[in-house]
């Protein structure tokens, strides 16, 4: 058996040689391979070359299922970025691409993973957190995470409501990402905590300086109103007040289009008078929060453009409406 052992001991060598000096992409099969010579020879000592080879065997069907992608000690580094709409901290993995730790406004933290070996075909196997490779190896599944969508477009997996990737990350353990292109092989993406403790700290004060939402969320609203009246609910004035909150903290919307509507009841000047009267109630308020004069356009639209059927009650609530839509500045001509 000592062959054995000696076989285990250049393995382990083996690997933590390739953190120490070498900054190019490794495989478990290579690794087995170079032990596999090692075993050979320990058998030849001890005689038991038939059993180390069905021991070689084993482990050849083990190990050759995973490509392992990660950076060298000496070169893991994470970078940070974000303002008060997104934060984020990628760190670069040689040979595969980039893995990015994002946390923007009103959204759960979430894990990207960037690279052009992503394709439709890709597919999240699992993550796991994992001890460091200078200590006894301990992976944990993690089950907490949210959904993992790809797009072969961008090149790109993501990973929702990854914020215990955060933690684990931050509490000194690696992380493990096991995904599959479709080929026999699947690939072992693994991030280190190296140089994470800084830019860690900077996402976390980055977080927590978010607004409340993103333009996703806010760029199209709908405001209710009873009928015959203009009054704003409770629940809308808040509304109102993140969509001026978010324009200030942002200064990158243009306009903003206010329509107002009605039902089909009453005579038609006073559907006209009803979704102006309601447009303007929106428009002031918003002008009150902070919002000024010159990027608000205010519209009425009478009973025109129902969503709903007039003929019910609940269709006319709905008709009775007034829709704030934000508008982007233009990016043409910027660099």
């Amino acid at each position: 058996m000592s062959g054995l052992v000696l076989g285990w001991v250049f393995d382990f060598a083996f690997k933590v040689m390739r953190f120490l000096l070498n900054e190019e992409v490794f495989t478990c099969l290579y690794c087995h391979v170079f032990t596999a010579d090692m075993l050979f020879l320990g058998s030849l000592m001890v005689r038991q070359s038939s059993f180390i080879l069905l021991l070689l065997l084993a482990s050849f069907s083990v190990y050759s299922q995973e490509n392992v992608k990660v950076s060298a000690l000496d070169n893991s580094r994470w970078a940070f970025s974000g303002d008060n709409t997104l934060c984020s901290i990628e760190h670069e993995i040689k040979g595969f691409g980039i893995a990015k730790l994002i946390a923007e406004a009103g959204e759960e933290l979430r894990l990207e993973l960037k690279s052009n070996e992503i394709t439709n075909l890709t597919v999240l196997h699992s993550v796991y957190e994992i001890s460091p490779v200078w200590k006894s190896n301990n992976a944990k599944f993690i089950d907490s995470l949210g959904d993992a969508n790809n797009s072969n477009a961008t090149g790109e997996i993501i990973v929702n409501k990854a914020g215990a990737i955060f933690e684990r990350l931050k509490s000194g353990s690696w992380i493990k990402v096991i995904i599959n292109a479709g080929r026999q092989l699947n690939d072992e993406i693994v991030l280190s905590n190296i140089n994470f403790e800084a830019p860690a700290e900077a996402f976390v004060a980055c977080r927590n300086s978010l607004i409340p939402v993103n333009y996703q969320q806010i760029r199209n609203n709908v405001f209710y109103f009873d009928s015959g009246s203009s009054d704003v609910s409770k629940n809308s004035h808040r509304t109102l007040m993140g969509i001026a909150e978010f324009v200030s903290a942002t200064q990158s919307i243009s306009k903003i289009l206010v329509d107002g509507y009605s039902d089909s009841q009453g005579r038609t000047g006073v559907k006209l008078r009803m979704s102006r009267e309601r447009a303007e109630e929106v428009a002031s308020l918003l002008i009150e929060y902070g919002i000024p004069r010159s990027m608000l356009q205010i519209r009425s639209h009478g009973d025109r453009y129902p969503v709903e059927d007039n003929a019910e009650a609940a269709g006319r609530q709905k008709n009775r409406r007034v829709s704030v839509r934000l508008i982007k500045k233009s990016v043409v001509g910027r660099s």
